[in-house]
C-alpha cells in the first residue's frame, strides 16, 4: 500500500513509517501540515493517507485533497474518541480512524478496512477502531441526543426525514437534484452524526427522538423543498 503521512510531530511520523514499512508499505511522502497534502496527492499516487487529527487544519483542507486523490482512503489518528479534531475529521467524510493509543495491528486494520471501502463503488461506511467506537458509545451516552442531532446541517436533516419516509437512494437524489453519489455521502454524515451503523437505525432514532417531525415525512412531503 502507498502510503502518505501528514502529523505535525516529525518524530512520531518517522517511527509510523518505519512501523508501515516494516509491514511492508510504502511511504511515499511526508507533510507537517495538511496544505501540503494536496501538493503531495499530485505528484504521488497514494492508495491511503494518514492524518493527524488533532493537528490545526481546515475541514476544507481534507476536502480538497480528496478532491484532487479520489482514489485515496483518508484514515485519521486521533488522540482521543472525544477529541474536537476526530469530531471534526468525520464530519467530513474521511474514510477511517484510529487513536494513537490503538496497538499497531489495530490501526493495520483500519488501513485495510479504509483502503477495501475505497474499492467499492460506492464508498460505505467510515472504518473506525474498536477503541474509537468504544470512545464514542461512551460519549453518546451521556450527551442529550438533540445536541448530536443540532449538528445536522439542513440537507442533512432533509436527507433524514426522506429516510423516515421511507425513499430510496435513487430517489432522494432525484427529487433533491442531486447525484445519488451525493446523497450516499450525506447519508453517511447523518449515520455518523447519529451514532448509528444503518439506515433503519437512523430512521428509530429520529422517530423515537422526535428529531424528525413525522408530518414532514408524509406522502407528497419535500416538494416545495426541491432545489435546483
Amino acid at each position: 500500500m502507498r502510503i502518505v503521512i501528514a502529523v505535525a510531530q516529525r518524530m512520531f511520523a518517522s517511527a509510523l513509517a518505519a512501523l508501515l514499512g516494516s509491514s511492508g508499505h510504502d511511504v511515499v511522502g511526508y507533510a507537517t501540515a495538511l496544505d501540503a497534502v494536496a501538493e503531495i496527492l499530485t505528484r504521488e499516487r497514494a492508495d491511503t493517507c494518514v492524518v493527524d487529527a488533532d493537528m490545526a487544519w481546515e475541514p476544507r483542507g481534507i476536502s480538497l485533497a480528496k478532491a484532487l486523490s479520489p482514489g485515496t482512503a483518508f484514515v485519521v489518528l486521533a488522540d482521543a474518541a472525544g477529541s474536537e479534531g476526530l469530531s471534526r475529521a468525520l464530519s467530513v467524510g474521511v474514510h477511517g480512524a484510529a487513536l494513537k493509543s490503538d496497538d499497531f495491528v489495530e490501526f493495520r486494520r483500519v488501513l485495510a478496512g479504509a483502503s477495501a471501502q475505497m474499492a467499492r463503488r460506492p464508498v460505505g461506511t467510515v472504518v473506525l477502531s474498536a477503541s474509537v467506537q468504544a470512545g464514542r458509545r461512551t460519549m453518546r451516552a451521556g450527551w442529550p441526543l438533540q445536541d448530536t442531532a443540532g449538528s445536522l446541517t439542513p440537507r442533512e436533516h432533509e436527507v433524514l426525514a426522506r429516510l423516515v419516509r421511507g425513499e430510496s437512494t435513487s430517489a432522494m437524489a432525484r427529487s433533491m437534484g442531486i447525484r445519488p453519489s451525493t446523497t450516499r455521502t450525506h447519508v453517511d454524515s447523518v449515520l455518523i452524526k447519529l451514532g448509528v451503523h444503518s439506515r433503519l437505525e437512523a430512521v428509530a432514532v429520529a422517530v423515537r427522538e422526535g428529531i424528525v417531525d413525522l408530518a414532514d415525512s408524509a406522502p407528497g412531503w419535500g416538494r416545495a423543498s426541491r432545489r435546483p
